[in-house]
């Protein structure tokens, strides 16, 4: 059982490709992002306490969603990352075997049936202060492969990537789509999207001396995102400096400054459920704890609120 925060971001990713690798074995079909999300939160569950607190919402009807929240207590400094789970699809389409470079994450261009857009432009357009994320969950038997072996960036059973990235990729194969000619982009590929994928150690275990702290304090996190961001940026890359300036002008507001007015969660148990404040699970990530009432007390005991 890891007992650190980054010892977590390390072995959680192994867990989740394995797992992914033993559904051909289950008898009732494979895992959906939900099954993988909530053992993300359920391990953080292990942390949960004074430094964690965990929020489930009276009903999920978005599937996949997680909202975490950066949270100093001390100068309410706050970053808040809104994440939507994808899954890679299985290694075989009914008897077929589907080829490792053309596997997918077919359900990207998601359409809610009651929404009025697609599920990846309203991540994507998500308001501030959130930054939205893709977290896409994969076989550890993908990682291993030749294919992609050794490769930069690193395929792991968890991957992050920025949502706008993603978007892109998404919109280019609308466009295509519905071009004359008709055109067919490949742009659900794993092959394709991992030139803009990263750890969840850019979020679990940013580098740095957090003084301490049990948990990552919001301007360690946002420096973390904020050079991943940059680094994917086409100047970095040896392509146009143009698209480099571009790409820091369009800068979510949340890797640009940190808010200082964070919403202090009330007192109560460090497991909350059926919560009418979040639509979401809810992570909030407690560090900067001072003895004033700037600081939640946070109780061991699970229930509502």
């Amino acid at each position: 059982m890891p007992t650190t925060m980054c010892e977590l971001a390390t072995k959680l990713p192994l867990l989740i490709g394995q797992l992914l690798d033993r559904e051909s074995h289950l008898e009732r079909g494979r895992f959906r992002e939900e099954t993988m999300t909530d053992i993300f939160t359920g391990a953080l569950a292990a942390f949960a306490g004074p430094n964690l607190v965990i929020q489930y919402p009276i009903e999920v009807d978005t599937g996949g969603d997680l909202d975490l929240r950066f949270w100093h207590a001390e100068s309410r400094r706050n970053l808040c990352v809104r994440i939507q789970a994808k899954r890679l699809n299985a290694a075989d389409k009914g008897s077929k075997a589907v080829k490792i470079k053309h596997r997918a994450y077919n359900e990207l261009l998601h359409y809610p049936p009651t929404a009025t857009d697609y599920q990846f432009r309203v991540l994507r357009d998500a308001p501030d202060p959130w930054i939205p994320l893709y977290m896409f969950y994969n076989h550890h038997s993908v990682t291993r492969d030749p294919a992609f072996v050794r490769t930069t960036p690193t395929i792991k059973g968890i991957n992050l990537a920025f949502a706008s990235d993603i978007a892109d990729e998404l919109e280019v194969k609308l466009a295509s789509a519905s071009a004359t000619p008709r055109k067919i982009k490949h742009h659900k590929r794993l092959s394709h999207l991992r030139k803009h994928f990263f750890g969840i150690e850019a979020i679990l275990c940013p580098p740095g001396d957090w003084k301490g702290e049990a948990v990552p304090p919001p301007d360690f996190v946002q420096q973390s995102l904020r050079e991943r961001y940059r680094w994917d940026a086409p100047g970095v890359k040896g392509r146009d400096d143009v698209d480099a300036v571009i790409r820091r002008l369009l800068e979510p507001t949340g890797l640009v400054v940190a808010s200082d007015v964070g919403r202090r969660l009330p007192d109560g148990p460090a497991i909350r459920v059926r919560q009418r404040d979040v639509e979401v699970p809810t992570i909030t990530f407690i560090s900067g704890r001072t003895s004033d009432d700037r600081t939640p007390t946070i109780t061991d005991n699970p229930g509502g609120q």
